[in-house]
């Protein structure tokens, strides 16, 4: 499956995420909480395994990096109410706090803080060092 959209949702007290609807089948039989470094992301179990082998073949980690990431991510199986857990180490790594938004990143589903993700928004919505837009990229492209 590939993840579009976004979506404002908050984690609860006991630390539990409920999974936007449009990905609620992707996730059916559960799937994989990992750590990217700015962010928390959740995989379908196909999805991290790709993730997962590429990042090993990367050799971009060293080996105590890949086992430390490795050891972060976790796998989850949403419960009838279709919320997962997040454990509490990603959330404090991630910087995540009670409200969240939900960004598709088509291999996978980032979640960010909402300040964090409003902030990142509005610097993809400036225009560049060289005043061009996103519009103008986007409009710039020759194959549209």
């Amino acid at each position: 499956m590939e993840f579009f959209d976004q979506f404002e949702h908050t984690i609860d007290d006991k630390g539990r995420l409920a999974l936007p609807a449009a990905y609620r089948a992707a996730f059916v039989d559960g799937g994989f909480l990992a750590f990217l470094g700015g962010n928390a992301a959740l995989f379908t179990e196909d999805g991290w395994e790709t993730y997962r082998r590429k990042l090993e073949l990367s050799k971009a980690l060293t080996r105590i990096e890949f086992q430390y990431l490795c050891g972060l991510a976790s796998p989850f199986k949403p419960d009838a109410q279709n919320r997962i857990v997040l454990n509490a180490k990603i959330r404090e790594k991630a910087g995540l706090g009670r409200e969240v938004t939900i960004v598709g990143s088509n291999s996978h589903a980032a979640i960010y803080p909402r300040a964090e993700w409003s902030r990142l928004e509005a610097t993809v919505e400036a225009p560049d060092a060289d005043g061009r837009t996103l519009a103008d990229k986007i409009n710039d492209l020759d194959f549209l």
